[in-house]
């Protein structure tokens, strides 16, 4: 958390409207801090507020320069209306959202849409109320809205936010962080997760770092130990930047016996086919352990499943809404369930053991994959518990450079269980360290190598 004297200090908000500040007064103000600052016993207060009004003044010059093209109140009620029939026609998930909440969360995007004169404005209001419906695969995308990159990722672990990846050499994986531009973190990440389309708390508090237009153009991170980083983002990174391979990746983990194979994406069909060329290569093995951990999904790997699949198995039930015309309000949705089709394993399949390592970063088609070998036991699952997150999206370009995809179908388990918001759980947990991370330690493929060292026994 951060310091108690900070609690009192003024703070900047997640972005900050130009009109809002007066730039020279406020610049005369951190002069007047910075001399307070030397002088005051209350150096933390000083520095806190030091810090506020600092991204007050960049927050305000980045979010004027970030502007892209004017939405005149027309415009805005029309993309707004766009929005609203699409989701009324086409959305499948209303069991989480009730149509009255809905209904609700419109009526505000509305009023906030015809207060704003900004075109960010409007988009942050869109995406509040696209985060309304509580659904991963119901996301709004403005195409002139402020995408450059962080820098860095924090991650919930042990109850404190972590750097887990950084593009500045001077902030290490592993440090905490306790407030972001003066203000708690804790505080911070749970406003930003309310612009967040997400399936459940977890997942929208996940990813309120895979949203830049949240942030301003600087951002100063408080750490634990005290020390104020400002994470400048139209500079170039100054430490080597992670590049994703091109293709999946498989080597030996022990003795020719057990084999390792890291899928990284199902986005282009490649990962899939040389994820299939290398259990081919291995074969012989005893045991397959294939890591999907941070997989976002793409195209379901129907392929790779039968690959690694040798007894029958179940798909997912689908949950499809008929729509409902718009205005017609007193009519409640109706729903058709698309009960588990039953699949026949393809001759030839592996036949050893599989163990899947996942994450909270598993979503998608990547829980396609995984969901059928926890139903069957086929394989183990080691890590985190997966996103909890389906959709099959309808898309709709909505003018002005804004469309929408809304999440057409609801996935259940096989048998009728929740899936929504809940995720596909691990055989084997194994949670996230704080010590782990600053050492660089794999956890949990250290403990998947246990176990598959007791099943060689």
């Amino acid at each position: 958390m951060a310091c108690r004297q900070c609690r009192g200090a003024p703070v900047a908000p997640l972005v900050q409207s130009p009109n809002s500040v007066d730039v020279y007064e406020m610049l005369r103000i951190i002069a007047v801090m910075s001399q307070s600052l030397r002088r005051t016993r209350f150096r933390r207060l000083a520095k806190c507020r030091l810090i506020a009004a600092f991204l007050a003044v960049v927050s305000a010059a980045s979010a004027a320069a970030a502007q892209g093209p004017a939405l005149e109140a027309p415009d805005r009620m029309v993309v707004a209306s766009r929005l609203f029939a699409v989701v009324q026609q086409h959305f499948g998930h209303w069991e989480a959202a009730a149509p009255s909440e809905v209904d609700a969360s419109y009526r505000q995007f509305v009023t906030d849409a015809l207060a704003s004169s900004r075109r960010a404005d409007f988009t942050r209001a869109a995406l509040r109320f696209i985060a309304s419906l509580r659904n991963g695969h119901t996301q709004l995308i403005d195409s002139h809205a402020d995408a450059r990159p962080l820098k860095f990722r924090l991650l919930e672990v042990e109850g404190r936010w972590v750097v887990i990846a950084s593009g500045q050499a001077r902030l290490a994986s592993g440090t905490v962080i306790r407030a972001i531009n003066g203000r708690p973190v804790e505080e911070f990440i749970r406003e930003a997760a309310r612009y967040v389309h997400a399936s459940n708390e977890r997942l929208a508090r996940t990813h309120v770092f895979s949203y830049p237009v949240l942030f301003s153009e600087k951002i100063a991170l408080e750490t634990a130990s005290g020390g104020v980083l400002v994470v400048d983002r139209t500079t170039p990174e100054t430490a080597p930047t992670f590049v994703a391979p091109e293709a999946s990746e498989g080597r030996w983990l022990h003795d020719r016996q057990v084999a390792y194979i890291r899928v990284p994406s199902f986005g282009n069909s490649v990962y899939e086919q040389t994820a299939i060329e290398l259990i081919q290569r291995y074969a012989r093995a005893h045991t397959l352990v294939v890591d999907v951990r941070g997989n976002g999904g793409g195209a379901t790997p129907a392929k790779l499943i039968a690959a690694l699949m040798n007894r029958p198995w179940r798909r997912w039930q689908e949950v499809v809404s008929h729509g409902v015309a718009l205005g017609a309000r007193t009519i409640p949705p109706t729903f058709t369930v698309r009960e588990s089709r039953p699949q026949l394993p393809v001759p030839g399949a592996y036949a050893g053991q599989v163990f899947l390592l996942v994450d909270r970063f598993c979503g998608s088609a990547c829980e396609d994959f995984v969901m059928p070998f926890k139903d069957t036991r086929r394989g183990v699952l080691v890590g985190e518990t997966t996103q909890g997150s389906s959709g099959n999206p309808y898309r709709a370009d909505l003018g002005h450079g804004i469309s929408v995809a809304v999440g057409a179908e609801r996935f259940r388990f096989p048998d009728g269980q929740p899936f929504e918001g809940v995720g596909v759980t691990p055989d084997v947990p194994v949670e996230r360290r704080i010590s782990d991370i600053v050492a660089g330690h794999d956890a949990i493929l250290d403990r998947v190598q246990v176990l598959t060292a007791s099943h060689r026994q």
